[in-house]
């Protein structure tokens, strides 16, 4: 007969929770980060590892902000209904909007404005003032700018300000890596006929669907069957690869259950059992500084 395992404790849920913090602080989990360079077209949703500053300025040059011409604010300081001014090809840029503005130039009148003659000059009837409808240099944004702070969740309009600033790529912060090992050797696929005695494993489907619900990067490892040599090995190789574990069923105290024998042999144990119902048999446990969570098999205690 196997060695069932016990309740190392049986916490209240807020004592619970205040010693797997302190056990994961202590661990350095909440200061480990891992990071990754990822397009910024992919980036929507994502969470800036560090500042972003812009590496160029929108606009980069001076850019005409209607259709019409380019002119010298000067050439027209006289102009009016009574007194039109005439510019000559060369006094003046045609331009359209976005279009470079040439540095001779400081203003842009209107096209409803500009009477273009036969002789290719054009007659002007107002005054401009100096750089209207042009977008100068930097308006939107200036080089070394700061556009994004550390640790802001990146929207679409935060993608366009990077693109416009010269970025294709930004630093985030990678998803935490959280396997999930079902066990139990009753354990069948969906879809699979199954004979008395087994079950068909979901759970694995419902706690990845909160996982990545909450941001998760969630790896589905295939069911272990109860056995703790199976297991031990199972939760060995998952802990390479993941920032956290989760394992579901065999926490509790059956004959069968060799989660607590087994996280105890690899890790330490923080706590095994915790005051609600259901979800008493959980396991919270660190293996080196890999965070384990045990669930219960019952669905409903391990949901909650």
């Amino acid at each position: 007969m196997n060695k069932q395992s016990i309740y190392v404790t049986n916490q209240p849920l807020a004592d619970a929770l205040e010693t797997w913090r302190r056990e994961l602080a202590g661990s350095g989990f909440f200061s480990r980060r891992a990071t990754e360079v990822i397009r910024v077209d992919d980036a929507l949703d994502r969470l800036t590892a560090g500042p972003v500053f812009a590496v160029h300025s929108s606009p980069s040059y001076n850019a005409a902000a209607m259709d019409g011409i380019a002119v010298h604010f000067l050439d027209l300081a006289s102009a009016s209904e009574a007194s039109p001014v005439r510019l000559e090809p060369g006094q003046f840029q045609p331009v359209n909007t976005g279009n470079s503005v040439a540095p001779q130039f400081n203003a842009v009148v209107m096209i409803e404005e500009v009477h273009v003659l036969d002789n290719g000059e054009v007659e002007l009837t107002s005054p401009a003032t100096p750089w209207q409808h042009i977008r100068s240099i930097g308006e939107d944004i200036v080089a070394t700018e700061l556009i994004i702070p550390e640790g802001h969740r990146i929207r679409p309009i935060d993608q366009g300000a990077m693109l416009a600033a010269g970025l294709t790529e930004v630093t985030v912060i990678r998803p935490p890596r959280v396997t999930v090992i079902p066990t139990g050797s009753e354990l069948i696929a969906p879809g699979t006929a199954g004979k008395p005695g087994e079950i068909i494993e979901f759970n694995s489907r419902i706690l990845g669907g909160y996982l990545k619900q909450w941001g998760a990067e969630v790896i589905a490892h295939e069911p272990v069957s109860d056995d703790p040599e199976l297991l031990r090995e199972a939760i060995k190789q998952a802990a390479i690869s993941s920032d956290i574990l989760v394992t579901n069923a065999g926490a509790s105290a059956g004959t069968r259950d060799f989660s607590t024998d087994v996280l105890g042999s690899l890790g330490r144990v923080i706590v095994h059992g915790v005051a609600i119902k259901p979800g008493k048999p959980v396991i919270l446990a660190l293996l080196d500084d890999t965070p384990v969570i045990g669930l219960p098999g019952y669905p409903i205690s391990a949901v909650l």
